[in-house]
């Protein structure tokens, strides 16, 4: 078979490669439109360190202190239990 004197690529199913002459054809139903479209402004607290401190109180009130305590003292436990020196 000859060399097509074309300089054109041709795929298989139709499909044409892109370049920059040639722009993307979109569908119809893939159309952006801006309608109805609203600022939406907020302001939000800044107190990271007063945030961090409600969180550990709560940390240490709900009693989670005591099982992150008991969970490193069970974990040194076994670690010491399962190592051979």
């Amino acid at each position: 078979m000859p060399p097509s004197s074309s300089p054109t690529l041709s795929l298989a199913n139709g499909w044409e490669p892109l370049s920059a002459s040639s722009p993307l054809q979109l569908p119809s139903s893939a159309a952006v439109t801006r309608q109805h479209t609203a600022t939406i402004v907020a302001q939000f607290d800044q107190d990271v360190l007063g945030d961090i401190s409600g969180a550990f109180k709560n940390f240490v009130d709900s009693g989670q202190i005591w099982a992150l305590v008991i969970g490193i003292v069970i974990g040194y436990v076994i670690r010491g239990i399962t190592t051979y020196k």
